[in-house]
């Protein structure tokens, strides 16, 4: 029978239900983009609809990946299937780089042709599209920030970063709008805005690649420091030394350590009072819900 080991956090229903209806607000945002996209021809437009695609599958996968963590410890993952989370973050990060670099050169084209992308730009229609979704948005990235933050694993945090940069994205949507209802000749604004868009999903990719690759790597946290630690290890009551300390994260809610510890001569029930003294003390103080002391005996 799977069960839940070491203390760590199985998936919190209100993160599953928040990511749910990222999922079905993004399938909402979809056919309002791509329908505004079709009748207002503007490639802004376009390229924050199609970016909607791998939203979807970026939501679903993070969905499937937390759900995945309910199943607990097993004999095949003996940590449980938290890695999946992180597998999930960093397809969400190529999706965002993917879609970013194909239409940053779309609108690079479109400008230095000065061609527009598919006609003249219907700026009513590009509104009527832009300012729902923009309100969708905010409510959806209010119902994710309102998540605790222990919740906040590189999964779920791609996924409220993908929410913010998509906010920021539809506010580009609405001043292209604006200046082109007011400025018509102000053609180039659209593709501006299609550029500015595809900046900002390429930017948002890399701190996810990073964060990925760490854990991946089995990095120390960058919250964590082994001279810490020790430091505050060495405070136990009957710790002499602390070494060959190593800590990592199978994700980045999940970080574990292991260390020798030598104790001065003791019995084996005072040793392992110092054993526990040390795990709640890794908990407590650093985030470490799973950590292994093997005791060494020696003079104090």
């Amino acid at each position: 029978m799977p069960e839940v080991g070491h203390g760590e956090r199985e998936a919190d229903r209100r993160v599953l239900r928040a990511l749910r209806l990222a999922l079905e607000l993004s399938a909402v945002i979809f056919v309002v983009e791509a329908l505004g996209a079709y009748l207002s021809h503007s490639l802004s437009l376009t390229v924050d609809a199609v970016h909607n695609l791998p939203d979807l599958i970026a939501f679903g996968v993070s969905w499937a990946a937390l759900r995945a963590t309910e199943s607990g410890t097993s004999h095949d993952y003996t940590f449980g299937p938290h890695r999946f989370e992180v597998f999930a973050g960093l397809l969400n990060a190529a999706l965002i780089l993917g879609t970013g670099v194909a239409f940053g050169y779309a609108a690079v084209l479109t400008l230095y042709r000065s061609v527009p992308f598919a006609g003249a730009v219907d700026p009513l229609w590009l509104l009527a599209a832009a300012l729902p979704t923009f309100g969708l948005r905010a409510a959806n990235l209010l119902v994710m920030d309102r998540l605790p933050r222990r919740a906040r694993d590189l999964n779920l945090r791609s996924v409220i970063l993908h929410l913010a940069s998509d906010l920021a994205i539809t506010g580009a949507l609405v001043f292209a709008g604006i200046v082109l209802y007011l400025r018509p000749s102000l053609g180039a604004t659209d593709a501006l805005a299609a550029l500015f868009i595809a900046s900002v999903l390429v930017y948002e990719s890399f701190p996810l690649f990073r964060e990925g690759s760490e854990v991946l790597s089995e990095r120390t946290p960058r919250n964590l420091s082994v001279e810490a630690i020790t430091r505050a290890a060495l405070e136990v009551p009957s710790v002499a030394e602390l070494h060959d300390v190593h800590v990592w994260a199978v994700c980045p809610t999940l970080v574990c350590m292991t260390a020798h510890v030598r104790v001065a001569n003791m019995s084996v029930r005072e040793g392992m009072s110092v054993v526990a003294q040390l795990r709640t003390l890794m908990r407590d103080e650093f985030g470490i819900l799973h950590s292994v002391f093997e005791v060494e005996s020696g003079p104090g």
